[in-house]
């Protein structure tokens, strides 16, 4: 699946999940979680290119 489609539907269960949960700045908790969970991703991802590319 694309990265950018992980990152939305991220983006939206943090949202959603903060509202819900009544946090007074929920859009910004959402914004600095999903960037959290995105550097997550990115450098999980590089980290496993690098590994399938030294294997081969």
């Amino acid at each position: 699946m694309n990265l950018l489609i992980w990152i939305a539907v991220i983006l939206v269960v943090h949202l959603i999940m903060y509202y819900a949960l009544g946090t007074p700045a929920w859009i910004a908790t959402s914004v600095l979680a999903t960037l959290v969970w995105a550097a997550v991703l990115v450098i999980g991802g590089a980290l496993l290119n690098r590994r399938r590319k030294t294997r081969i």
